[in-house]
Parts: structure tokens; C-alpha cells; sequence
């Protein structure tokens, strides 16, 4: 915990599912045309996903290929982050070694155990008990996210349990949201754990069906109270890194605790369901059907959604007494005491 008002810093960065359709449909983008859109959009760091074949956004698996990418986004003056999922041992030190070729310090994952939640909890516990050793040769950190399976306390457990340096948590903004959870309740389980988080937006959704579904929403469109968290999380938590992660057009379901997802759909606002019709620069459920119709509006939706979330993060950090510090453009964001000050007596 840091004392309220004391100076600190605070760096943003740009995960590369925010071009998820880019990267999927899009000829010709790729790791670099990422890191230059980054770029254009004054990041301090960048999260690179290796989740799934061809170590996905890297679009390779060759050393020689993550190393290149790896000497753009330092000749961009990038931080480096990376993610993948599962929790077997080697494929973790395998994926560590890959994050450290691409100039990355930490490396996201998160469970793919299946079972009872105690079972998914144990064997997560005892893979990550191997792994850290490993991963730590390779002076990597691990961050075990809050991936739409454990809430906020089950992964304070975990690490508890798991006990060692080289692994603490990644804090999702909207994930929680699958296990009927309030955001805000899971940051504070995982404060003294978290290290990095993917800032998000969600809303829930009903269908034509009735049926229930969380929906990626760009930042500061939907029902989670961003502002809220990230003030918590840097005056409580010592956060210092803030990815900036658009899930536009990304929809899942509630995985469990599913009667007190609905109990909460009726009290809670953050749960409160919007239904059709939706604003599609919002609220996007048709992405394959709009790229065989109109490729370039997809494409450029997308761009929309992610300058709208980084222009409203920017806006929180700016309330919450910050001022941009790299080049007057905000990828390195940093507050004093007389900055604070202001911020309290205009804001």
C-alpha cells in the first residue's frame, strides 16, 4: 500500500487483442503493424499474446523472429509484456523463454484445469509450484490472471498457497464479471498480488432468446466502474503499469455461480442487462457477418473502439491528478503531491 498523495508513475501500454479482427482478418497486419499503431498512439509498453498456434500475435515461433520483434518495441522505447494459458510446467518455460527472447519481463496465464473448483484450485497450485523455479531462470514473472474461472479471493489463494516470487496476479477488469463477481470485490482479494492489469469494459446483455451474455464493451461504454478501480488499485495497490486491453466484440457467458449472476443482474448496476437494439459502435455481435459485408467498417470500428478506451483512461488518469510525461503525448503518466492537489479542489 502506498500512502495516499505520495508521487508515483504510472505506464501505459496496449494489449494486442485490442486488433483481434485486425490480426484475424485483416491482410498484412501483423507484430509490427501492431507495435507502429501502439506507437502512433503514445503507449509506453505493449502486451503481446503467444496464446495458441504459431505463438499467435508473433505470428511464429522462430527465435530469430521473436528477437526482431523484440528489437522493434525497444527502438520504440516499449516495455514488454506477454501472455499465454494453460499451467503445465513446460509449456510455461517453454512460453517464459519465448517472453524473454521478445524483450518481455512478465508472462500472463491463466488455468486450463477442469473439474470442481477445488480441483482446478489444486492442480493449478501444484503446477505452479514447479513452474516457478523455471520460470524464474529466465527472470521472467509469472501473472496468473482471473480468467472467467476463479474469483478475485481463489486466486489470493493460490498464489498464497503457491508462495514464490517469481509468480503473482494480472487483474482483469472485466473477467470477474463470469463468475457473478463485482469487479471492484475481486481487485481488492488480489490488490497485494497484482503487478499488471488489462483494463476492459464489459455489459451484460440479453439476447433475443432471453438468454444472458457478457459482452466487450470499449472502455467507458459499459457498467464497470473503471475509474473507480484504477484509483484503488494505483493508491492501494502500487499499480504502475495499466494495459489498456479493448475487448470490443468479444461476448461470453457466465462459467459459474450462475443464481447469484442472476440475483445480481437485479441489484446490481454493474450486472444490470441492456437488450436490443444496441449501438453497434458499442455493442458489437455480428463481426463475421459485417467483414463478409463490409470488411473496411469492421476494421475500423475497431480502431474507433480503441481510441475511445485509451482517450478514456487518459481521462480518468488526468482527474486523478496525473499529467502525461513522455513527450506531452501520455504514454508515462506521473503525479506529484502539488498535481494531486489540484486534481482534489477542480476535479
Amino acid at each position: 500500500m502506498i500512502s495516499e498523495g505520495t508521487a508515483c508513475t504510472v505506464k501505459l501500454a496496449l494489449h494486442t487483442f485490442s486488433y483481434e479482427q485486425h490480426f484475424l482478418r485483416k491482410p498484412g497486419f501483423n507484430a509490427h503493424r501492431f507495435l507502429a499503431r501502439a506507437s502512433d498512439r503514445a503507449m509506453a509498453g505493449v502486451h503481446i499474446s503467444l496464446n495458441g498456434y504459431q505463438f499467435r500475435c508473433a505470428g511464429g515461433t522462430d527465435p530469430e523472429r521473436l528477437e526482431e520483434i523484440g528489437a522493434d518495441a525497444r527502438e520504440r522505447g516499449f516495455f514488454v509484456e506477454c501472455d499465454t494459458s494453460g499451467t503445465d510446467p513446460d509449456h510455461l518455460a517453454q512460453l517464459a523463454k519465448a517472453a524473454r527472447q521478445l524483450g518481455a519481463d512478465r508472462l500472463r496465464t491463466y488455468t486450463r484445469h477442469t473439474g470442481s473448483p477445488d480441483l482446478i484450485r489444486d492442480a493449478t497450485v501444484a503446477d505452479l509450484k514447479a513452474a516457478a523455479p523455471r520460470i524464474a531462470d529466465e527472470g521472467i514473472c509469472l501473472l496468473l490472471e482471473n480468467h472467467e474461472d476463479f474469483t478475485g479471493q481463489e486466486v489470493c489463494d493460490i498464489l498464497n498457497s503457491v508462495a514464490h516470487p517469481a509468480v503473482a496476479a494480472l487483474y482483469d477488469f472485466g473477467n470477474s464479471m463470469n463468475v457473478a463477481e463485482e469487479p471492484m470485490d475481486a481487485a481488492k482479494a488480489m490488490a497485494r498480488h497484482i503487478r499488471s492489469v488489462h483494463l476492459k469494459d464489459h455489459v451484460v446483455i440479453t439476447s433475443d432468446d432471453g438468454a444472458s451474455m457478457i459482452a466487450g464493451v470499449p472502455n467507458g461504454a459499459g457498467t464497470i466502474a473503471i475509474a473507480d478501480i484504477l484509483e484503488f488499485l494505483i493508491d492501494e495497490a502500487g499499480l504502475e503499469r495499466v494495459c489498456i486491453e479493448s475487448g470490443y466484440g468479444y461476448c461470453s457467458t457466465v462459467t459459474r455461480n450462475q443464481k447469484q449472476f442472476e440475483a445480481a443482474s437485479r441489484t446490481s448496476q454493474t450486472f444490470k442487462p441492456s437488450s436490443a437494439p444496441f449501438d453497434r459502435t458499442a455493442v458489437l455481435l455480428d463481426a463475421d457477418a459485417l467483414y463478409r459485408h463490409d470488411p473496411d467498417a469492421l476494421f475500423d470500428l475497431e480502431e474507433a473502439a480503441v481510441a475511445r478506451g485509451a482517450a478514456h483512461t487518459r481521462q480518468i488518469l488526468e482527474k486523478l491528478g496525473f499529467q502525461p510525461h513522455r513527450n506531452g503525448r501520455g504514454g508515462v503518466y506521473h503525479r506529484d503531491r502539488h498535481e494531486l492537489a489540484l486534481a482534489r479542489r477542480h476535479g
